[in-house]
């Protein structure tokens, strides 16, 4: 007698026209409202604002739970528009899954977007930025040379078919997989292990970026009879190199907590900037 494999069927509550709005708000206004605290957070909440009437309709407390996932969708998030398409296309997917009561928690889709940002980042500005726009400019350049507008015309048609097809498969990529891997996930138990994994790459790719973009430097040298101590060189970067940065970072962090705004942190690094400057404690 043979045995029959019942496979969960992933099930779906928000329609194809909403998600080709969400998709379309993306790549069309990604760059709007781009700012120091979210880069581009708001424009993840705008992503969501076709979809998220979808999610809780028919649940008593649906308001308080779509008021939950706009905020968490909102949170820092930066990666190239149209590589990380398939993060929002993900992280909709696994909203739509957690609000059927599937039980993915909250920080498991916040993690996911932040491991994933980094790695695309990086793969699309170096493809898009590096490869794609210079051989199209290269091409259409050569053509604006012989002395017709058509190289510059055919460069903006060409970069916005290229982008917005490429950035809607890439969308509804991240949309299907995402549904159909939670499920299987889900099925198989292995949604608390990749939930570790995604929260150690999350932390991993901060800790890369504190490292390449926070420069804190000690500018104190003292003079004995006959010797200079560095206090830099010679006792910050023999101990830990590194380590006023990650101080200063988890000192930000430490004001975030306590819930200070971004304007107030930004207001504090440019005093402590100008006083480290002017008394030469902090170097250049």
């Amino acid at each position: 007698m043979a045995e029959e494999t019942k496979t969960k069927e992933v099930r779906h509550v928000i329609p194809k026209k909403a998600l080709y709005h969400a998709a379309f708000n993306w790549e069309t206004w990604v760059q709007t409202n781009y700012n120091y605290e979210r880069m581009m957070g708001m424009a993840c909440g705008h992503t969501f604002v076709p979809v998220i009437d979808y999610l809780y309709k028919d649940d008593p407390d649906g308001a308080a739970k779509r008021k939950e996932v706009m905020q968490r969708e909102m949170e820092f998030f930066n990666v190239h528009p149209e590589f990380g398409s398939c993060i929002l296309g993900m992280a909709i997917a696994l909203e739509e899954q957690k609000s059927l009561g599937e039980p993915i928690p909250g920080e498991f889709i916040t993690s996911l977007k932040t491991s994933l940002m980094g790695p695309l980042a990086g793969i699309g500005d170096t493809i898009w930025q590096g490869v794609l726009i210079p051989i199209l400019l290269a091409i259409c350049i050569d053509i604006t040379l012989t002395g017709t507008v058509w190289g510059s015309i055919i460069y903006l048609i060409l970069m916005l078919v290229i982008t917005y097809v490429f950035s809607f498969a890439n969308f509804f990529f991240g949309y299907k997989q995402g549904s159909e891997a939670i499920m299987d996930f889900l099925e198989k138990g292995l949604l608390d292990r990749l939930l570790l994994g995604a929260q150690v790459m999350g932390c991993t790719v901060m800790g890369g970026l504190i490292a390449n973009y926070v420069n804190v430097s000690c500018g104190l040298k003292l003079v004995t009879s006959g010797s200079t101590f560095n206090v830099q060189k010679q006792l910050f970067d023999a101990v830990m190199p590194g380590i006023l940065p990650l101080g200063f970072t988890m000192l930000v962090y430490w004001l975030m907590k306590k819930r200070w705004t971004s304007i107030k942190i930004i207001v504090l690094i440019i005093v402590i900037g100008i006083v480290g400057g002017l008394t030469g404690i902090l170097a250049a």
